[in-house]
C-alpha cells in the first residue's frame, strides 16, 4: 500500500485541483447536446433513405414498364414500316407509270411514299 501522501496520490490531488470542475459540466452538457442533435440527424437520414429507397423502386418499376412500352412501339413501328415497303413494292410493280414521273420541286407530295423526291407528282396536278 502507498502511504497516504505518496507521490502518485499527490500528483493526481494537484492535476485534478487544476481542473475547473464548472468547464467539465460545460463540456459534458454540451457533448450530451451533440450527441442529441447527432442521433435526431442519424434518425432523420434512415427516414430519408427509407423513403429514397421505396420511391427509387417505383420509379424503377415505372421506368422498366415505358423501357418496355417503347420498345414495343419501336417493334410494331417496324412491322408497320415493312409492310408500307412491302406494298409501296407492290404498287410499284403493278403501276410502273406513276413511278416514273417527274415530280415538281417545292411541292409537297399527298403521297410521300409513292413519290422518291417526297414533291407533289405531275398528274396530281392536273386533278
Amino acid at each position: 500500500m502507498d502511504p497516504p501522501d505518496s507521490a502518485s496520490r499527490v500528483f493526481c490531488s494537484r492535476i485534478l485541483s487544476m481542473v475547473n470542475t464548472d468547464d467539465v459540466n460545460a463540456i459534458i452538457l454540451a457533448q450530451k447536446n451533440m450527441l442529441d442533435r447527432f442521433e435526431k440527424t442519424n434518425e432523420m437520414l434512415l427516414n430519408f433513405n427509407n423513403l429514397s429507397s421505396a420511391r427509387l423502386q417505383q420509379m424503377s418499376e415505372r421506368f422498366l414498364h415505358h423501357t418496355r412500352t417503347l420498345v414495343e412501339m419501336k417493334r410494331d413501328l417496324d412491322s408497320i414500316f415493312r409492310r408500307i415497303r412491302t406494298l409501296k413494292g407492290k404498287l410499284a410493280r403493278q403501276h410502273p407509270e406513276a413511278f416514273s414521273r417527274k415530280c415538281h420541286p417545292g411541292l409537297l407530295c399527298p403521297m410521300p411514299g409513292l413519290c422518291t423526291q417526297g414533291w407533289l407528282l405531275e398528274g396530281h396536278l392536273r386533278g
